[in-house]
């Protein structure tokens, strides 16, 4: 049946069968489906796949290797999500970049506070292994520490004193966990990572200044002992300024500025916008910040170019959440991975976790 026959069988519709069958419509299909493309068996990675007929409209195949079967939802964010047309209006919020409260979008969806929880960190965490490499360029680096948040979790038994101790746990504290920021000048590219807890060492840089992530780069830090400790050792040039004076005296372009600027925008996000952030989930809005950072700078680039305007946010978003192939399962490993980064940092008063992972 042709699209205009459909259209002149609609408008003889009444007004409650014409909702009914939009409802219906929006319930038959994902905002990610236009996006999906498949190239490989989505369990084992085999190439050796074939179509196998369809599932709720979805087309299905089946891996010659592993001999499962599968679509393109599987094993990526957008699986077991129900109520196609609530998840797709939660979805085209999500691409405004923008952060509503999640009490908002509870009562406009008409959803469990559960189902929207997860919902919004399902998609968070499709950008958690954002990687961002710098290459032959300038680098500012810096750190910024937010105090342990257990947002969300029960069991504490903090008593009335939280409110004076929070107060007092500034700057090296045990109880900060530190992020680091990197932004490379040529590329324009920022990089947030989350950590560790307490003070900066030696092992912690080590850890983050790998060889395939910085190549033949110069950064630029202030005068942290530990950074001019490991710079020394490492295969990486290294300028340094004093944080009192923000600069080098000798060479003014040596200095991290624009990095803070960054660490003050995301600070401002977390503490402002998010009302704060469980530390269980703060690496999944690094990611997202960065990642929004990346699309204002390369609409930027476009506006300030004679190139035609191609790039797209929705279909970036997409691509991205669709493509991810192991998003999903650092989503459902949040909890664990929490409780372990608490107990390497010697934090085990950790709680028990309010909200919980389940397919829906």
């Amino acid at each position: 049946m042709s699209i205009s026959n459909i259209k002149s069988r609609v408008s003889k519709l009444s007004i409650s069968e014409k909702v009914e069958l939009i409802d219906f419509i929006k319930n038959s299909y994902s905002i990610f489906d236009e996006y999906s493309e498949i190239n490989s068996c989505s369990f084992c990675g085999s190439g050796k796949i074939f179509k196998n007929g369809t599932r709720n409209g979805f087309q299905k195949y089946v891996c010659k290797d592993c001999e499962r079967n599968f679509t393109y939802k599987t094993n990526t964010v957008i699986s077991g999500v129900h109520s196609l047309n609530k998840w797709n209006a939660f979805v085209e919020d999500f691409m405004s970049l923008n952060i509503t409260p999640l009490a908002e979008l509870r009562a406009k969806l008409k959803v469990t506070q559960q189902t929207i929880f997860n919902w919004r960190h399902k998609l968070l965490s499709a950008f958690s292994k954002y990687d961002v490499k710098f290459k032959k360029e300038e680098v500012e680096f810096d750190e910024t520490y937010f105090l342990i948040s257990r947002k969300g979790r029960q069991g504490m038994n903090v008593g009335k004193k939280l409110k004076s101790w929070r107060k007092n746990q500034v700057g090296d504290s045990p109880y900060n966990v530190k992020l680091f920021f990197s932004f490379g000048r040529n590329s324009k590219q920022l990089e947030l990572h989350q950590s560790h807890m307490g003070r900066t060492a030696k092992a912690d840089l080590e850890r983050y200044f790998t060889r395939n992530k910085f190549e033949k780069t110069t950064v630029y830090s202030d005068a942290h002992p530990s950074y001019k400790s490991f710079f020394k050792s490492s295969n990486l040039k290294h300028q340094i300024f004093s944080s009192k004076d923000h600069v080098n005296q000798e060479n003014n372009s040596v200095h991290n500025q624009t990095i803070n600027a960054y660490m003050r925008d995301f600070k401002s996000f977390v503490n402002d916008r998010l009302k704060g952030v469980s530390t269980k989930y703060l690496a999944f809005y690094a990611k997202w910040f960065q990642f929004i950072n990346d699309c204002k700078n390369k609409i930027k680039s476009l506006l300030n170019s004679d190139e035609k305007m191609k790039f797209d946010i929705q279909s970036t978003i997409c691509d991205n959440v669709v493509d991810d192939k192991i998003g999903f399962e650092l989503f459902r490993q949040s909890e664990y991975s929490f409780v372990k980064f608490l107990e390497h940092n010697g934090r085990t008063n950790y709680g028990t976790c309010r909200n919980h992972y389940y397919y829906g």
